[in-house]
């Protein structure tokens, strides 16, 4: 099946059944969430685990039309068997170990920047934090779903005073060492934000069937954003851990949240620059050199040189991060 029929396809009724059935498991054995995103994201999750070779946009699409055509009475008559129960065990442990993971992180990051804490930067911090302690392994439905949960159920009062859930003390202390990388993130959202947007002017204008944002291409946005910051009203000095954290964030907004603010003038400025650039190292290794496939690494348009990027072969994350194929 194409990849562009993949969203539309009707979940197959055995997957459907089998994910009205876990999610049926999981409400009587931990109550079900009263979010819709929280339960779409559980129905992505139970969907990954039980078929870890489906390509995301298909776990996505299946969890929406599955909770779109869910009623109670197919819960409450859905059949709960021991497999449905051990998928439905396997997915609160994951939902569980990722958003404490969070918590944990959010925590120690309240504890030692003491930062002002809103409903909107407390999802902003939320959603930042996700790639620190996911490792890519998760869909955009999971993503949504367990930020909603961290927002929910994180305690930003407890957390000021210092105090820590008996539960969360070790994943805390475990967690501190993100603080200092969440800080860094929250600082440079900013740029992230007009790397985003140049990403998003220069697919948009000059590769509108890309389908994967390579790291290379948002690092090579990075480069040109950095040397025309006068354009987007930054003043901004990164090093290179830094500028890993903001490929990671963009990569993570783009890729997986499937997220960016509509281009501004200044990135569709700054997107013929990077176009320019990668017809220039394009150019440079000859003809017939399909640049969306990767000329490294596997991630989608990935354009490596040491004027696109600044990392080393070994830094380049895996050909499969989300961990499904």
């Amino acid at each position: 099946m194409p990849p562009e029929d993949l969203t539309s396809a009707a979940p197959v009724p055995e997957i459907a059944a089998t994910l009205i059935s876990s999610l049926s498991a999981y409400g009587r054995l931990y109550g079900l969430p009263d979010s819709p995103e929280q339960v779409q994201g559980l129905l992505g999750t139970l969907l990954r685990l039980y078929q870890p070779d489906l390509p995301v946009p298909l776990v996505d699409a299946v969890a929406k039309q599955v909770l779109d055509g869910l009623s109670p009475d197919d819960l409450k008559n859905a059949i709960v068997d021991r497999a449905s129960s051990a998928l439905a065990k396997a997915a609160h442990r994951w939902l569980q170990q990722l958003s404490d993971q969070a918590k944990g992180v959010l925590t120690a990051y309240v504890q030692r920047y003491q930062p002002t804490v809103t409903p909107e930067t407390l999802s902003s911090m939320a959603t930042a934090v996700i790639p620190l302690v996911s490792d890519g392994r998760i869909t955009r439905s999971e993503a949504v779903g367990l930020v909603s949960l961290v927002v929910q159920t994180f305690d930003v009062e407890s957390a000021i005073r210092g105090v820590v859930p008996a539960g969360l003390a070790a994943v805390v202390d475990a967690a501190a060492v993100l603080a200092q990388p969440l800080a860094i993130i929250l600082k440079q959202k900013p740029m992230a934000e007009a790397v985003s947007e140049t990403v998003t002017a220069y697919v948009a204008k000059y590769a509108p069937g890309l389908v994967n944002i390579g790291s290379d291409l948002i690092a090579t946005a990075l480069s040109a954003v950095l040397k025309n910051q006068v354009d987007f009203d930054l003043d901004v000095q990164l090093a290179v851990v830094d500028e890993q954290l903001l490929i990671e964030q963009v990569s993570f907004q783009l890729n997986i949240l499937q997220q960016s603010s509509p281009p501004s003038k200044p990135a569709w400025a700054i997107a013929e620059r990077v176009n320019t650039a990668v017809a220039q190292y394009q150019q440079n290794q000859g003809d017939g050199v399909d640049i969306t496939a990767g000329l490294i690494s596997d991630d989608g348009l990935s354009i490596s040189s040491p004027f696109t990027s600044t990392r080393r072969p070994s830094d380049r994350p895996p050909s499969d991060p989300l961990g499904l194929q």
